[in-house]
């Protein structure tokens, strides 16, 4: 049996802890066991990951510099003997695969999940040690492998690109708690993370440019810093109700269905789950043409895609799907289609199980 420890900050349910619960819970259990750490807090992923029988380590890591969690974090590698240490996310990538290395692990592997162009040279510098020391870095989509390996000067044939995967059981509609929609508005929505890497306050502004003829209402769905000074702008702009702050929510699978359209006005990603699980639920999209969204939503076939940090533009697109009930109709269809094709949950954890085999093999 093939032990996989997992390293992760945290478990909170955003992008790449869902990814990363979702494939521990289900390896081919007949060749791999799943051990995951998490080295700041649990979350809601905990109790789901026990659930599957998949045990959990929580380091309680202190502040930026808590160095102290490397030799914590060694000693659950010492006591879980795994053959495989995979990371998650920079600050996971970073300190998880220097207590590997100090504890001889056979096959260090990273998981890169965004452009992290705020990178300075040191942790550069560090990127690159470390992937020379690790046997694959895995990654999410096209325009990151490009960024980590012309950009940090990662190895590009130990890149690997490995999209996202949805479940589609969870894709089915449901309850939700909110007033049932009319029928006569149009009901937008996002769910993000609330801080600036999203463009939420573009999006704000661009619901201020929408023609007054429009009956419509923007639900924002999620949590995080930028809770206050959004709800600050909405106040300014005069939205009053139009706009409404759902919260962090464990519905969101149900929330698409009660949507007419989708709307992610990120400033950068890697490849966004959430633009995925709208596809899944034959929304309209509307998105910012940044790193990986082309390659989930396809501008014009599944949605429309907008430059980054223009509210005209975004504006201007939901103006357009907002009056073409067809062409929203049409792209949901396509972009469900297009899920199902291309980026089931199935194929994510078959790519990387083939992955582990491989970096096995290389390591002996």
């Amino acid at each position: 049996m093939i032990r996989v420890l997992y390293v992760i900050a945290t478990l909170d349910p955003a992008g790449a802890e869902r990814q990363m619960a979702h494939l521990a819970r289900r390896l081919d259990r007949h060749e791999f066991e799943p051990v995951v750490c998490a080295l700041t807090r649990g979350g809601p992923l905990e109790e789901e990951l026990g659930r599957a029988g998949v045990p959990v380590h929580v380091l309680h890591k202190q502040g930026r510099w808590d160095l102290g969690v490397v030799r914590r974090l060694r000693r659950i590698i010492r006591g879980t003997s795994p053959r495989i240490i995979h990371t998650w996310l920079p600050t996971a990538n970073t300190l998880g695969r220097i207590a590997g290395l100090l504890e001889k692990t056979p096959v260090l592997i990273a998981s890169e999940r965004a452009k992290d162009a705020w990178k300075g040279p040191l942790r550069r510098a560090a990127d690159r040690f470390l992937a020379a020391r690790s046997q694959r870095i895995l990654t999410n989509s096209q325009a990151v492998k490009s960024f980590l390996s012309e950009q940090i000067g990662l190895p590009a044939d130990k890149i690997a690109v490995i999209p996202n995967g949805l479940e589609f059981d969870a894709t089915a509609s449901g309850s939700v708690e909110d007033p049932s929609p009319t029928g006569e508005v149009l009901e937008i929505g996002t769910v993000a993370r609330l801080e600036p890497q999203k463009g939420l306050s573009y999006l704000v502004e661009a619901i201020a440019r929408l023609p007054k003829d429009m009956e419509f209402r923007l639900w924002i769905a999620g949590g995080g810093p930028d809770e206050a000074s959004l709800r600050e702008q909405v106040t300014r702009l005069d939205l009053g109700e139009t706009v409404q702050f759902l919260g962090i929510r464990h519905d969101v699978p149900a929330l698409m269905t009660r949507l007419d359209l989708f709307v992610l006005p990120s400033l950068w990603e890697g490849l966004p789950n959430v633009v995925l699980e709208a596809m899944a639920a034959r929304r309209a999209v509307v998105a910012t043409n940044v790193d990986g969204t082309p390659e989930a939503a396809i501008h014009g076939q599944t949605a429309l895609l907008v430059p980054p940090r223009d509210p005209a533009a975004l504006a201007d697109a939901m103006v357009r799907l907002a009056r073409d009930p067809e062409m929203r109709r049409r792209f949901g269809e396509a972009g469900r289609k297009r899920v199902e094709e291309e980026f089931r949950m199935e194929l994510m954890v078959e790519r990387t199980q083939n992955e582990y085999r491989r970096a096995l093999e290389n390591s002996r």
